[in-house]
């Protein structure tokens, strides 16, 4: 009997203590998950990110970096972290595409996540070989219909965000190509300056060099309209009407992470990403700063996964 009502009066001081904990968060530091290698571009926005909410919230905003597995190992450890408000994942679209890449998905995007906040979003730019006849993208898909199965383009590796767009491509210009993957963009890019492969789609800012240098041309940009980044290079779409593949990057956290948490860390996002110093530096890597509300990544998130999910079962990529 003592037993029971000791129990009883657990449970019915467990509310009370976990408003209390929500009503003081965060009283330690937070950690985001970021699942690639560090010093790349999405790190570097993490850690922008985490510097200014840093000096908003009094706590340190840590950053661990987790690559490996196309963004699943970071996004199985944060699936299982304590629901507390100290772990989120901040991830890019790969988050999006790599549950319909296997047999048996990692995880579960929806069930064993929260959106928190849309981050930022950046346009990629499609590029080829500037010893290729073609001058712009229709020249570029009448070569490649011309010259069937003769042509490759190169990606970071299989079903990422430098691969799937370019399925997008082939599939809305009826066209083909022979998809060599490597082991990140930097020995894409390599390979297409080599002229080993004829195509790649990859960040602006990594682009932007060559471009100037005449190393590679530009056929287009992957966002719905022009760039004000690259405002002289034409979107995709608008040779191929409805194209669009915005990057993006947004954080995410556990299931059951307390909502008013998850709107707090949404509402702090929105307030550091509207910085003055944080934009600067955001458009200094050619990033559009969002910071969206939790619905609105929500939305934009299952939008998303519809969007991959299309793509990845027409073209069965699969890594397993």
């Amino acid at each position: 009997m003592l037993r029971r009502i000791a129990i009883a009066i657990a449970l019915a001081l467990l509310p009370t203590a976990l408003a209390h904990a929500q009503s003081t968060w965060p009283d330690r530091p937070i950690k985001l998950v970021v699942h690639v290698a560090a010093g790349g571009g999405v790190d570097l926005m993490a850690r922008v990110l985490a510097d200014k909410l840093s000096q908003q919230m009094s706590q340190r905003v840590l950053i661990e970096n987790m690559g490996g597995g196309g963004g699943a190992i970071a996004a199985r450890t944060v699936a299982k972290a304590d629901p507390d408000g100290y772990t989120f994942l901040f991830v890019g679209p790969g988050h999006a595409a790599v549950p319909f890449m296997h047999k048996q998905p990692p995880y579960d995007p929806i069930n064993d996540f929260i959106p928190v906040s849309l981050v930022t979003q950046f346009p990629l730019v499609v590029v080829i070989n500037p010893n290729l006849p073609a001058k712009n993208l229709a020249e570029f898909i009448a070569l490649l219909k011309k010259e069937p199965g003769k042509h490759t383009f190169g990606s970071s590796g299989i079903g990422g965000s430098s691969h799937i767009p370019v399925e997008m491509l082939m599939h809305m210009a009826n066209v083909k190509m022979t998809h060599v993957p490597f082991r990140g963009n930097g020995p894409s890019s390599a390979a297409l300056i080599g002229g080993q492969i004829d195509l790649i789609i990859d960040g602006l800012a990594p682009q932007l060099g060559n471009i100037a240098e005449n190393r590679v041309r530009v056929l287009g940009v992957t966002t719905k309209e022009r760039t004000p980044f690259l405002p002289d290079a034409p979107a995709v779409s608008e040779t191929l009407p409805g194209y669009q593949f915005p990057m993006w990057v947004g954080l995410f956290a556990p299931a059951k992470t307390p909502r008013d948490i998850v709107e707090r860390m949404s509402a702090e996002i929105a307030k550091a990403v509207r910085d003055p110093t944080t934009k600067q530096r955001y458009t200094e890597v050619k990033v559009d700063a969002v910071g969206s509300t939790p619905e609105e990544f929500d939305k934009f998130f299952r939008e998303q996964l519809k969007f991959n999910e299309d793509i990845i079962k027409r073209a069965n990529i699969q890594q397993d």
